[in-house]
């Protein structure tokens, strides 16, 4: 293991995955301190825990490939899903041969680079007249990151001509816009049906809440509608990075040479 210290966030999700692969119920989170602890450190205080060493060591490289520390919780989560997408797959090449198949891949998407760190770059969506026109006339659905606005990618060496490639996909931005468009057409319906129904009707008898409950169920049902077009939308995006890696492996493992066996003797 690297001698690279890892914060009390990363401490905290190392050991909570550690766990959760040794299917055990122990809290490992109270032995994460304050201070920085080194890969060293960490693996000790998992086997401290109970912890097997694989388990410990398998939840540091999905850490490693980018696997998120905190999971999502909250009403806004289960309702429309986790703001962020994350693929991670090793393909059978050297990080030069995929980190080339990547910029490709997410230029034909209209990715631009924003920044680079090393092994972690950032894409954005790129900008300007054309790329919106060839967007907005995307009828056959070949851009999947129309409405992404911001992609990291790790890529990653793991061991001889094999390379953890990850794609953190931000679909925070796409979530609260399809959310805000889910709540003024939902209010929309209500409005019209609901409250302009009631309005009708002097006083307040049966007819005004027919109206009302009539505006209730046209607003829920737009709200599902909106909010089943967006999951078709998010599983979409989540779907274009796996085709392409799962192709990116197939490609390379067809180049690999294949292993001859030894023949077997038999002996008398």
């Amino acid at each position: 293991m690297a001698s690279d210290k890892l914060s009390r966030q990363q401490v905290d999700f190392v050991l909570r995955r550690a766990a959760e692969i040794d299917t055990s119920s122990n809290q490992a989170a109270e032995h994460a301190g304050e201070m920085t602890l080194s890969v060293q450190e960490v693996m000790r205080l998992g086997e401290e825990a109970g912890l097997p060493r694989d388990a410990v060591a398998q939840a540091l490289t999905e850490m490693k490939r980018g696997a998120a520390l905190e999971p999502e919780v909250g009403a806004l989560t289960r309702t429309l899903g986790a703001s962020q997408i994350v693929v991670s797959r090793v393909v059978p090449a050297s990080a030069e041969q995929v980190r080339r198949a990547v910029d490709r891949f997410l230029r034909d998407q209209l990715m631009t680079v924003r920044r680079h760190h090393g092994d972690r770059i950032e894409w954005e969506r790129a900008q300007g007249i054309w790329p919106g026109l060839v967007r907005s006339l995307d009828f056959s659905k070949r851009y999947a990151f129309g409405l992404v606005t911001h992609v990291e990618t790790i890529i990653v060496e793991e061991g001889e001509n094999h390379t953890a490639v990850t794609f953190q996909i931000d679909l925070s931005e796409m979530r609260r816009e399809r959310l805000t468009h889910m709540g003024l057409r939902s209010a929309m319906a209500f409005a019209i049906l609901g409250l302009g129904g009631s309005a009708i009707f002097p006083g307040f008898g049966l007819p005004d809440v027919i109206a009302l409950a009539s505006g209730g169920v046209a607003a829920g049902g737009i709200f599902a509608l909106e909010r089943r077009r967006y999951l078709e939308s998010r599983n979409r995006v989540a779907l274009a990075p796996e085709r392409f890696l799962d192709l990116l492996v197939q490609r390379h493992r067809r180049r690999q040479p294949d292993v001859p066996s030894m023949p077997v003797v038999d002996e008398e």
